[in-house]
């Protein structure tokens, strides 16, 4: 009895406890309080500038993804561009910055699903070529709030036109394209942009300006590119572009021929002179051979029989008692049918016809 009176106290102490709990709760009573400075945005991600021809600079940044927290941002309000320009002369890029606000950038739409859009967001001035900017860009509250990791700061120096590029080529190679511009200045580099079939205009990579050209191998058989490239004025991280080549669109196609074939055979046969050859059944893309034939009256190799697929051809043409001689190429099914070197010449003397055994004359009387 002792045991269940034990029991049913502490039954009913528990129900005491729960029953204060629940009016904690109600009054708003937090146990363990939020900070709210915790749930501002993190830093901004990957703010860039662009300049254009006519003098203006466009920056771009990505939304911060998470909080002050490190936990997943779930409320974001606006972005603020600051800056600061000073004559380029004399300008110190790691001296203190007064800066002064530019501009607020509001939210675009996010995606069904997500809270905040990712962008990329854009920001437009015009700057001129003998100044040096600041700019910072940084993520802000519903109320107004900061945070100060939040902030991305990038130097920007107006530069002159480059004016435009003195030569542009684009050539068709074999699974390439082969490019060729002319060496930049000192202060200058080369853009080449290319724009591939169902995709936006690129940059290339890997092309020598010391050499002025290079090679596109990201290329396939059949497909159209096109191609352009401008001059742009370097000077630290920024750079001004000048205006784009003219647009040149090369079609890129299978220009290597089939390795030659490696050994040919001619013998006499029944029907006609019989010729075997090396096969190159396992080379890629292989379409078949080509039999060429000179007697030994004529000076050129002409061809016979067409397109041949197998390795082995039988030539009825050839007339009792002449001497022919043979090569075979092997020919690709590219558009451009690339033919291989010829193989080494194979020669045969065609047997005369045996002429019939004379008969006796019975009237002969010496029988």
């Amino acid at each position: 009895m002792a045991d269940r009176s034990s029991s049913w106290a502490k039954f009913l102490a528990m129900v005491a406890l729960s029953g204060f709990s629940l009016i904690l709760g109600a009054c708003g009573v937090k146990t363990h309080p939020y900070p709210e400075s915790s749930a501002l945005p993190g830093p901004v991600r990957n703010l860039a500038q662009t300049q254009e021809p006519d003098g203006q600079l466009w920056l771009t940044w990505l939304s911060p993804l998470y909080n002050a927290a490190n936990r997943p941002l779930k409320t974001l309000d606006h972005f603020e561009v600051w800056g600061a320009d000073y004559p380029k002369k004399g300008f110190c890029e790691g001296c203190p910055v007064t800066y002064e606000k530019l501009a607020d950038v509001y939210l675009i739409a996010p995606a069904p699903g997500l809270l905040v859009a990712e962008g990329p967001y854009r920001w437009r001035t015009t700057i001129k070529p003998d100044r040096a900017y600041r700019f910072s860009v940084a993520g802000f509250s519903s109320r107004g709030a900061v945070n100060p990791t939040s902030w991305r700061e990038i130097t920007v120096y107006g530069q002159n036109n480059p004016g435009s590029i003195g030569h542009f080529s684009a050539v068709a190679d074999d699974l390439a394209v082969r490019l060729s511009f002319t060496r930049p200045k000192k202060g200058q580099k080369v853009e080449v942009q290319k724009l591939a079939p169902g995709r936006s205009w690129a940059t290339l990579t890997g092309l020598d300006e010391t050499t002025g050209g290079g090679e596109d191998l990201d290329v396939a058989y059949g497909q159209t590119y096109s191609y352009r490239a401008r001059l742009l004025a370097e000077e630290n991280a920024s750079l001004a572009p000048g205006p784009f080549s003219s647009e040149i669109r090369v079609r890129v196609e299978d220009l290597e021929p089939p390795r030659p074939i490696g050994y040919l055979d001619a013998a006499m046969a029944d029907q006609g002179v019989r010729l075997r050859w090396e096969s190159l059944s396992q080379e890629e893309s292989l379409a078949g051979y080509r039999v060429y034939r000179r007697l030994a009256n004529e000076t050129t190799f002409r061809g016979i029989g067409g397109l041949i697929k197998d390795n082995v051809y039988v030539d009825a043409e050839v007339k009792s008692g002449e001497t022919a001689y043979y090569q075979v190429t092997a020919v690709d099914s590219s558009p451009a049918a690339n033919e291989s070197r010829p193989s080494p010449v194979a020669s045969v003397l065609s047997a005369p016809t045996e002429a019939e055994p004379e008969k006796p004359d019975i009237a002969d009387p010496g029988l």
